[in-house]
């Protein structure tokens, strides 16, 4: 599985960025005001962070972290709570405890290198705005906040806004189609919103950042706009704290602007046997597999390998049951080969997203999955597999998401795996996006399966299953992890291969199975099968229904 670092969309004025729906709601008690939010949304271990809004607690203590404590202190001249985000912090969304006074607010802990430069998206009929009044907004903002801010919150806008407003270019090219292969697309409903009014130059003058920040006050959530016809820019950090900067540019452009983090990470896997047996002939034995075609289908691998090659090397050694293999090669090439042998007749479009020294692009995922939603307006069946992810929410990953399963695409998302957690405390929440919105991603009415309540998704989370065992495998996110929190997978995979000598193991390797079947099953079904997560031990995880659902 590929670490990405992406991130959700957010409604207008939320300064909550790179916190999906991590909303700085309370489930207060008489002490804590209603008002009482975080800033920034997101930050770095090591960085500043706090709290606004709070009443009736001491002005020094200490809180936490998911699970790891800090200590905060008042700062006077702004009333909010400082503190400092622990080294050891996980990494993504995480809960924050004050001791006497517990709150559900959250914030965004940023598993990203320093100098990562923030990538924002602008609408169409917004750039000029943009553009404008970048400059005169930032110093609005800095005048607002002389005698109200923290003193490194008035420092971080006054650099910012010595900067010069960001260039912007096209995302994608127009999109010209006749519209999807009919029966395919998604019945997800999508929720009218009215786009809210510009933040001003008048407001940001006359409200204070807290008014600004204030949870109540938000105006209504915008629309989903297209993500691929919007304007793609970067704004250098240049050392200031990247939370920061995210936070305040969305915040004067209040729904125009969406903004991410430019940097991914980088490929991890964990163990299995019935070695150098074909992929094929694994999953005949396990899952009963017939030759199912696929065919008319194409499956999209969004990973480190282009149509002509893949040059990706995990570096180092792997343990595989006790043996070391060295310098094993490829990954998108792999997780292809395994796509290939459940759905043999369908098509595969490899897209690079990923490069051979293991970063993956925000930017480029966007793009890629934007290039998917034209070809799914042409015409034709789509399956996308994203054998990546990481601990943050991004704001472009899950806008061009919901771009491609409005078009009838479902996509299949690596779960996670167990070294994601490594190093986490009880209390802490282990995450991995985009596999951790499958929820979101529901559709339709609710089918009663063995006394559950269950909605199909056009987003799959993938976990890895024990081909040996028969069970939920070892390797997966949060398995040995006591206390650690993580979202479960919708669904369980095989997810242990031998390619070319070599063991490809992990939830990145079961989740093109998932993307075999859904080809192999739009082939001859409409829409996408319904997947239960299925956890009896030596039960198959997935129906002989959706496994050999063509004749």
């Amino acid at each position: 599985m590929i670490r990405t670092a992406f991130r959700t969309r957010l409604p207008a004025l939320l300064p909550l960025l790179l916190l999906g729906a991590a909303h700085a709601q309370l489930s207060a008690p008489a002490t804590v005001a209603r008002t009482a939010g975080v800033y920034p949304a997101a930050a770095a271990p090591g960085e500043t962070a706090w709290i606004f809004g709070l009443s009736g607690v001491p002005a020094e203590g200490r809180l936490n972290v998911g699970g790891q404590t800090t200590e905060y202190r008042l700062d006077r001249p702004s009333g909010w709570l400082a503190f400092q985000v622990p080294p050891a912090a996980a990494g993504g969304p995480q809960t924050l405890t004050l001791r006497g006074a517990p709150q559900t607010l959250r914030l965004n802990v940023l598993t990203l290198p320093p100098g990562t430069d923030a990538l924002v998206y602008v609408r169409p009929d917004a750039a000029k705005t943009v553009q404008a009044e970048y400059t005169r907004r930032l110093q609005a903002l800095t005048e607002t906040c002389a005698k109200s801010c923290p003193a490194e919150v008035q420092s971080v806008l006054k650099r910012l806004s010595a900067q010069p407003a960001p260039a912007l270019a096209p995302l994608t090219a127009p999109v010209k189609g006749q519209g999807v292969t009919p029966g395919l697309a998604a019945r997800a409903a999508v929720t009218p919103a009215v786009r809210a009014p510009l933040i001003n130059l008048n407001t940001l003058k006359a409200t204070n950042l807290t008014g600004l920040l204030n949870p109540v006050a938000r105006p209504p959530a915008a629309p989903a706009d297209s993500i691929c016809s919007a304007l793609a820019g970067t704004v250098p950090t240049a050392g200031l704290p990247l939370g920061q900067v995210l936070t305040l540019l969305e915040l004067i452009f209040a729904g125009d602007l969406q903004t991410d983090p430019t940097w991914v990470g980088y490929p991890t896997q964990s163990d299995a046997p019935y070695q150098n047996e074909k992929p094929i002939t694994v999953l005949q034995k396990v899952l009963q597999v017939r030759a199912a075609s696929g065919k008319g289908t194409t499956i999209h691998i969004l990973d480190t390998s282009t149509a002509t090659g893949d040059s990706f090397v995990m570096d180092g050694d792997i343990n595989y049951y006790n043996q070391l293999y060295g310098n094993r090669p490829y990954h998108g090439r792999a997780v292809g080969e395994i796509a290939r042998a459940v759905a043999p007749g369908a098509q595969l479009n490899y897209r690079q997203v990923c490069d051979k020294d293991d970063t993956c692009s925000t930017l480029k995922t966007v793009q890629a999955l934007c290039a998917v939603a034209a070809d799914a307006r042409r015409g034709g069946r789509h399956v996308v597999n994203l054998s990546l992810g990481g601990p943050n929410p991004t704001r472009g990953l899950e806008l061009a998401l919901r771009e491609v399963t409005a078009l009838g695409v479902p996509v299949a998302a690596s779960y996670g795996n167990r070294d994601d957690c490594a190093g986490l405390v009880a209390g802490d929440r282990c995450n991995h996006y985009p596999a951790d919105w499958t929820r979101s991603f529901e559709f339709g009415p609710a089918v009663n399966l063995a006394s559950r309540s269950l909605r199909p998704t056009m987003l799959f989370s993938v976990a890895g299953w024990d081909i040996a065992g028969g069970q939920l495998a070892t390797y997966n996110r949060g398995v040995g992890n006591p206390g650690v929190l993580t979202e479960a997978p919708s669904v369980q995979a095989p997810g242990e291969f031998w390619l070319g000598g070599y063991p490809y193991f992990g939830t990145s390797f079961a989740a093109p199975v998932v993307s075999g079947l859904l080809a192999s099953w739009m082939s001859c079904q409409p829409g996408v099968p319904l997947l239960p997560l299925i956890t009896t031990p030596g039960q198959a995880p997935i129906a002989a229904s959706v496994v050999n659902a063509c004749p």
